[in-house]
């Protein structure tokens, strides 16, 4: 199934947490590892097993291009510059090639470097997970997928949970109940696949900070099922939330603010022109929890803004408008879903279409915040973001 829990979470893998998982389906098919293993030429270590009187070498690799000559060249490194022989060499990619390429790739690394060989890749792995009910627990372990529920359809059951929460946001409901304030209001969530099951031991103590979108998000208050800032209340005393950011023990981070700058009694104004960076923050940041939580990908962002009919976006004075400034016109306005796939992605890029989004509907060719610079192609830009 092309959108299954399975293959989203292997795919989301980082070279650590696949070896960990490879170990432990070698070990249950009777080979000791060593984790620690030995030295590799670039410093790092390798993770080596023995099978009664041979030993084998283990290299894993995640990148996204060249598979195949990644193995060529991981089986010439086990070969030539490791003080010790290996009788096996297993190579392990989360990539999907056709099973004719991967026996192929096998037969030629045994034939090159006279080594037993064995090539795992998504397929392999995703069939030891689910076909040997025995290994069901590494499932849960490695992939924080629930093993009785592997082929849901991630991200509609994760756009399921958005809706319930961002209808919840639209009652002017925080999540621990307390009363959101009134008026414009911008709303991110960050959603790890995880967040669908509640098959986890975490606690509220466990969890981290939650998110910032600035570094006046200080202060929180522990809920039994969240952590939520308390100290961005507009008034001293008043329980209408106005500001907030939330980590919840399911995995979903939350955030709310309303400081919008309305500019007439009639209603209408003008959101900050820092916007993009008070995002940007709070997801970057909402990775850096899931990182210290253990909370893996893929993650899905979601920014919504709430009751701005008549709000545009602010810049600054020295800057020019756009030709046609105009404000959201729309009581909801959703930004298309952004999915990230690394702890480690370049949060502005990665969220760059977004945001240009958001300033096209106050009539904006995209967001002021990111410089495009052409480097003499026709089609092919790099853009950088101005303002973190």
């Amino acid at each position: 199934m092309s959108n299954s829990r399975i293959e989203a979470a292997i795919h989301a893998l980082d070279g650590k947490r696949l070896e960990r998982l490879m170990s432990d389906i070698l070990k249950r098919e009777g080979y000791e590892v060593d984790p620690t293993g030995t030295s590799g030429p670039d410093g790092g270590r390798e993770a080596i097993f023995t099978d009664g009187d041979r030993t084998g070498i283990l290299h894993c690799s995640v990148q996204k291009d060249d598979w195949v000559e990644k193995a060529h060249d991981d089986a010439r490194k086990a070969v030539e510059n490791f003080d010790q022989e290996f009788d096996l060499f297993t190579f392990v990619t989360t990539q999907d090639p056709a099973g004719v390429m991967r026996d192929r790739v096998e037969e030629e690394l045994a034939s090159e470097w006279n080594i037993q060989t064995k090539v795992w890749d998504y397929e392999r792995i995703r069939n030891e997970l689910v076909g040997d009910s025995e290994n069901h627990d590494l499932i849960r372990e490695h992939l924080s997928v629930d093993p009785n529920r592997p082929f849901v359809d991630v991200e509609t059951e994760v756009d399921s949970l958005y809706e319930d929460l961002i209808e919840r946001v639209k009652r002017q409901k925080a999540p621990d109940g307390t009363t959101i304030q009134d008026g414009a209001r911008v709303v991110a969530h960050v959603i790890p696949q995880e967040a669908i099951d509640d098959h986890h031991a975490r606690y509220v103590e466990d969890l981290p900070q939650p998110p910032i979108f600035s570094k006046g998000d200080v202060g929180t208050t522990d809920r039994p099922k969240l952590k939520i800032t308390n100290a961005n209340r507009r008034r001293v005393g008043n329980e209408e939330r106005d500001r907030y950011t939330v980590i919840h023990r399911d995995g979903w981070t939350e955030g709310v603010f309303g400081s919008l700058y309305p500019t007439s009694s009639e209603g209408g104004g003008v959101i900050r022109e820092s916007v993009d960076q008070f995002l940007l923050k709070f997801v970057d940041t909402s990775l850096n929890a899931f990182e210290e939580a253990e909370i893996y990908p893929p993650y899905y962002v979601y920014v919504a803004v709430l009751d701005a009919e008549d709000y545009t976006i602010d810049y600054p004075n020295n800057m020019r408008g756009p030709t046609r400034e105009r404000t959201f016109g729309e009581s909801e306005v959703r930004l298309n879903r952004v999915r990230i796939d690394s702890i480690d992605t370049d949060v502005p890029e990665a969220m760059r279409k977004s945001l240009d989004q958001l300033w096209r509907y106050c009539g904006w060719d995209g967001s002021i915040h990111y410089e495009r610079h052409d480097e003499g192609k026709t089609d092919e830009f790099e853009f950088s973001f101005r303002g973190l």
